[in-house]
This record gives structure tokens, C-alpha cells and sequence, in this order.
């Protein structure tokens, strides 16, 4: 059996069990467990599961990692996810962009003219200003650990602006559970600028894939998913709920 294949069965066994055993993973991929707890070992360096004494277990999202912690994983991955997402910018959109390191992964791509953008990311504002940019920056609590501006004030704001275009972090995306985040206060903000757009993406690399957090959202057809190159079953599956881009 293909490597790809049996990483596809075991995080689709996971995602219906959440955990299993070597030998469950044996079972369904008819594979040796020499094999298999080499895949276990790639697929939790991928990040896509945590090796548990026996077996795995899928991951589910309890914590926010700090922005910095972040930023530094799956780089390369960012990077042509932010490259994409920016190359869908068109001269005199008005944009949401949201906070966390792909979105922010976006700025030096964005080459369009007269952008209105409206942000509640600390990190982005410096360089959108220098770059002649139109740029709000929504008022309300600063989340120490992302740098997000979140809470009741930043809510009431963008429930009075419209938007050409939003583009959405997110910790997890799930064939089921859809988009979700730790955060409750994140994840309000991230659901109201959805709703204010017209056009709605989400930006993920593949570590996200298969994980749920507490709180979703958006289900997976509400935005469409902007990802890295990726050949796996999971976003053929999506692919049948949202518009994927980027992800082969």
C-alpha cells in the first residue's frame, strides 16, 4: 500500500474514534507494525496527531500557542499560502485581514492599488501603512498571546463595515466540525467578519487538517479553503464541501 494511503486511513480512523491502536492501524492498512510506528512517528512530526502509549490519538486544539511559537512552524507552507491569498486582491478592495502568522505571511505579496484594510493584528500595521495603504485598525482587548484585538468594542465595529474580501486564520479545519479556534473571543471576531464579506477565505496548511477546537466559526462550505500543496484524501473529501485553493 501507497504511504500516502495509509496516512489517510489512519487519520480517517482517528477522526472517527479519535484514538486507536497499533494494531487497529495494522488492520485497516494491512501493514506491519514496524511500518506503522514509522508513519505514527511522521504523522505527529506533521503535526496532524500525538503518539500515545499503544497507539494515537487525534489532536484537538485546548491551547492557543503564542504568535511567536507559531510563526515559526511550517514557514515555507505560509509562505505560498500567503502568496496565494494575496494574489486575489484586486485594485480597490476593501479587506478584512484577521490575525495570526499565515495571514500576516500575506503582506509582502500584496502589490494591488487603493486597498482599504481593516485589520485587528497589531503585528500588520506597520508595514500596511508604509506601503500607502488605507488601513483600520479595530479598537478593543489585546490578546497577549496572538496580538489579536478581540472583545465586545472590536465586535460592534465590524458589525457596521462591509467587506470585498476577508482572510481568515484558523487552528483547524475539519470535514465535519468545519473551521474552529480555542479562543471564544477570536472566534467572534473571526465569525462576524465572515458574515460582512462578500468573499470569505480561510488560509490553512496541512497541520491543521483533521483537528477540531472548541469553538467553531464556520462550517467548512461558509469560506473557501486556501492551503498548501498537498495530495491527500482529506481535501479531495473538502473539495466536495468548499472550493479548495492551492491544495492538489
Amino acid at each position: 500500500m501507497l504511504t500516502q494511503k495509509r496516512y489517510d486511513l489512519i487519520l480517517e480512523f482517528l477522526n472517527r474514534h479519535s484514538s486507536g491502536s497499533v494494531a487497529d492501524f495494522v488492520n485497516i492498512t494491512e501493514s506491519s507494525e514496524a511500518t506503522i510506528r514509522r508513519d505514527l512517528t511522521f504523522l505527529e512530526s506533521s503535526g496532524l496527531l500525538t503518539r500515545i502509549h499503544g497507539g494515537a490519538t487525534l489532536d484537538k486544539i485546548e491551547k492557543e500557542a503564542t504568535f511567536s511559537d507559531k510563526s515559526i512552524r511550517n514557514l515555507k507552507e505560509k509562505v505560498y499560502i500567503g502568496k496565494l491569498a494575496a494574489s486575489l486582491i484586486d485594485d480597490g478592495d476593501t479587506v478584512f485581514i484577521d490575525a495570526g502568522t499565515t495571514t500576516y505571511e500575506m503582506l509582502p505579496f500584496i502589490d494591488a492599488e487603493s486597498l482599504t484594510i481593516v485589520t485587528n493584528n497589531m503585528t500588520l500595521i506597520d508595514i500596511l501603512v508604509k506601503k500607502g495603504y488605507y488601513v483600520y485598525l479595530l479598537g478593543g482587548k489585546v490578546k497577549l498571546t496572538t496580538r489579536a484585538i478581540v472583545g465586545h468594542d472590536a465586535i460592534k465595529k465590524l458589525e457596521n463595515l462591509y467587506f470585498d474580501k476577508c482572510f481568515i486564520g484558523t487552528n483547524c479545519v475539519d470535514l465535519e466540525h468545519g473551521y474552529s479556534t480555542p479562543d471564544s473571543d477570536e472566534g467572534h471576531i473571526k465569525r462576524t467578519a465572515i458574515m460582512q464579506s462578500k468573499q470569505k477565505f480561510v488560509l490553512a496548511d496541512h497541520s491543521k487538517f483533521h483537528k477540531t477546537a472548541f469553538v467553531q466559526f464556520a462550517a467548512l462550505n461558509e469560506a473557501a479553503l486556501i492551503t498548501n500543496k498537498n495530495s491527500s484524501k482529506f481535501l479531495s473529501e473538502a473539495a466536495k464541501i468548499t472550493k479548495i485553493i492551492g491544495g492538489e
